[in-house]
């Protein structure tokens, strides 16, 4: 049975609504409008002193929420301001008597301000509706629409997921429950994402959601608002949440009633009066825009910045919902246009339709992103990346960690394609769960233009993100790794710079001390003393870094002539122990020139290899140079073309107005013969009817004179 019936070939982007059956039954407090819809009307109750059907109308009886002052306080419409009590503003009191622990509104505001960017608030929304496509959802569609109220804007977020029932609904709108906390492929995990976003973005929020029944229960449907100015402009001295449900019975929406009629109703009132709706019809009917399953927020009272504009733009992209303020800036937006493998990362602090394109790592087939009307193109940062390498962090297990937690992450560092031109971008995207948490993360300031160009995307799942989901939390594990990301970025600049334009840097000190002492370590350089009657020798190995590598060869050379010569006089040969030395030396060393020749000659080759590219590359500048002249002297003929154009434009232009001038006048000449020729002509046709009238005349004169003779 469907819960909405539709009519045939509806889509996605129609704004058709079909009409809902709602609960049909009378009620002794209310009776049923012309869509069935329940209406509260004035209670009655009998008057003993008439008759059993008369009715006296009564005032309604119902105890007040709280205490409202008669002087109503005012919300401020700027986001970090609204928190604030005034003084001369009457303070909330204490509500009951009782002990219970409550939640003063003002922590929905003080909550919120854990955002303090509101595209993050924005993408909170997102990752619910994304969390939904377990239970069917398969788009979420970020829209705007008009108050009629106060014609003001209202930010819309609806998606097609499983809809809430009115449990469910209710931990929605309470804080801190979640039932995502252990599950595997979602990032919430608080229970506090929604509050936070839409206290963050507006004042107030008013969700609708259907759920399709299961396990044998009717589908439901609920509507409940959020609102912090109702609560501010009332006194309220505890958040309190109005919302009502509907359950599906007989394929009409009767109401659920918890305590009693009337207080459903109220919530009905309630949430009327303080909604952007203009009556109780209107507000059912934003059920209407859901289809079998799914939920719609509306927020609305969108906050302002100091210079009371909206701080979220819908004006300059109607595709787009962008930021204003320090969010923006204008060179960057300049170079995304000259840049743009590195527009995401100029354009995502202001741009939700750039940010939300690199939000999700991989995004689930048939899903959709539509914001005002248009798709969201899922961008992987991967395409924007060029000489890329592949590492593997795997972390010490500590004892904060669980056994089933995945202790490696995947590694992917390059330079931007835009590196070439040495823009200062660089960091790395570090996703949790599928979900960027630190985009473009700068782990490396240093000083001059060290580290420019270097980006990497990892997934780190073994830490846990921050309640915003805009950083992590600081931790030992996210110390090592950002210590790690920083010698991986340190590494990849120092070997590969070069690669790009910049000065070869040297090895880091690290390394070479690595290389160093691996080299000692392999160089075993013999130290003798001998004494004989003639003098002493000795050979020792030389510092390494101090001499070149003759010296070296030499040194160890000495050590072994120095045991031939031994072993030749051991065996009667009266071989001078100098000359032994000498010879053998002066073989040695004239092999080392024989590979040193051997060397310069190789040298040479390449030089004169290179020579010859740089020659070609010399001819190829100048082509290059030929070209841009040819070029220049096209861009100013074309230049001198688009003037003789706009001369040609302006004298057309003029000889049309002289056209038209010469034209008017004719059309006033034509004008004026044409009233001369009707005047002509009447004074024509009077002539000829005077003319006309004589001729009668005279013929009648002559009759009467030939009838007297």
């Amino acid at each position: 049975m469907s819960t909405n019936p539709k009519p045939s070939g509806s889509t996605l982007g129609e704004t058709s609504k079909p009409g809902l059956k709602r609960d049909s039954r009378n009620y002794d407090d209310g009776v049923d409008d012309d869509d069935n819809l329940p209406i509260k009307k004035t209670r009655t109750m009998d008057n003993p002193d008439h008759d059993h059907d008369g009715k006296t109308i009564l005032a309604l009886d119902v105890k007040p929420l709280a205490i409202v002052e008669a002087d109503t306080p005012k919300l401020s419409r700027q986001f970090w301001k609204a928190g604030d009590d005034k003084e001369d503003e009457p303070v909330p009191r204490y509500c009951s008597n009782d002990a219970a622990v409550r939640v003063h509104p003002q922590f929905l505001h003080a909550n919120a301000t854990s955002h303090k960017w509101a595209l993050g608030a924005l993408a909170e929304l997102l990752d619910n509706s994304l969390d939904e496509v377990c239970n069917g959802a398969t788009y979420v569609h970020v829209d705007s629409t008009t108050n009629e109220k106060d014609g003001s804007s209202i930010l819309i977020v609806k998606d097609n997921g499983g809809g809430m029932n009115p449990s469910r609904f209710r931990e929605c709108l309470s804080l801190g429950y979640s039932r995502k906390r252990n599950m595997a492929n979602t990032v919430g995990q608080y229970g506090n994402g929604f509050k936070t976003s839409t206290m963050r973005l507006g004042a107030d929020a008013i969700v609708f959601s259907r759920c399709r029944g299961t396990n044998g229960n009717n589908a439901t449907q609920s509507v409940g608002m959020l609102s912090y100015t109702y609560l501010y402009e009332t006194r309220k001295c505890e958040a309190i949440v109005p919302t009502v449900d509907f359950e599906l019975v007989d394929n009409n929406w009767k109401e659920i009633t918890y305590n009693s009629t009337d207080e459903w109703f109220d919530n009905v009132d309630t949430i009327v009066k303080w909604s952007p709706f203009l009556s109780q019809q209107e507000l059912f009917e934003q059920f209407d825009y859901l289809d079998e399953q799914g939920t719609r927020i509306v927020i609305y009272n969108l906050w302002e910045d100091d210079e009371g504009k909206l701080e979220l733009d819908f004006d300059t992209d109607p595709h787009d919902i962008q930021l204003r303020g320090v969010n923006r800036d204008e060179k960057n937006i300049e170079m995304a246009k000259a840049y743009p493998n590195s527009s995401h990362f100029l354009t995502y602090r202001h741009s939700l339709r750039s940010y939300v394109s690199i939000l999700y790592l991989r995004l689930p087939p048939n899903f959709r992103i539509i914001l005002r009307g248009k798709d969201v193109e899922h961008h992987s940062l991967l395409d924007d990346m060029m000489m890329t390498e592949d590492k593997t962090y795997r972390p010490v297990r500590s004892l904060e960690w669980s056994t089933d937690e995945d202790m490696v992450a995947s590694l992917k560092i390059g330079f931007v394609k835009d590196a070439h031109h040495h823009i200062d971008i660089q960091g790395f995207n570090v996703y949790h769960k599928n979900r960027l948490i630190k985009p473009f993360w700068r782990v490396w300031n240093a000083a001059g233009s060290d580290g420019r160009g270097v980006i990497g995307i990892l997934e780190a799942n073994f830490i846990q993100p921050a309640h915003n989901k805009q950083g992590f939390e600081r931790t030992a594990v996210l110390a090592k790794l950002e210590n790690r990301l920083r010698e991986y970025q340190k590494a990849y600049w120092s070997s590969r710079c070069h690669e790009i334009g910049y000065a070869r840097r040297r090895k880091p000190k690290t390394n070479e001390t690595e290389t160093i002492s691996q080299r000692d370590h392999k160089s075993d350089v013999p130290s003798n003393r001998v004494n004989n009657d003639k003098g002493s020798f000795s050979a020792s190995a030389p510092a390494v870094g101090k001499r070149n590598f003759q010296d070296v060869t030499q040194s160890s050379l000495v050590g072994r002539n120095l045991d031939n010569g031994l072993k030749n006089a051991k065996h009667g040969h009266v071989t001078s122990f100098n000359e032994t030395v000498s010879l053998t030396q002066a073989a040695e060393l004239q092999k080392v020139k024989d590979e040193a020749a051997k060397q310069v000659a190789e040298l040479q080759r390449q030089n004169t290899q290179l020579k010859s590219q740089l020659k070609d590359l010399k001819i190829k500048i100048q082509d290059l140079e030929k070209s841009q002249k040819v070029k220049d002297v096209l861009a100013k003929r074309l230049k001198v073309s688009q003037a003789r154009n706009r001369d040609f434009e302006k004298s057309q232009k003029a000889v049309t107005d002289i056209f038209q001038e010469e034209r008017a006048r004719r059309d006033v000449t034509e004008d004026a013969l044409r009233k001369k020729i009707r005047e002509a002509s009447d004074v024509i046709d009077s002539l000829t009817m005077k003319a006309n009238s004589l001729e009668a005349e005279k013929a009648y004169c002559k009759k009467v004179h030939m009838h007297l003779h």
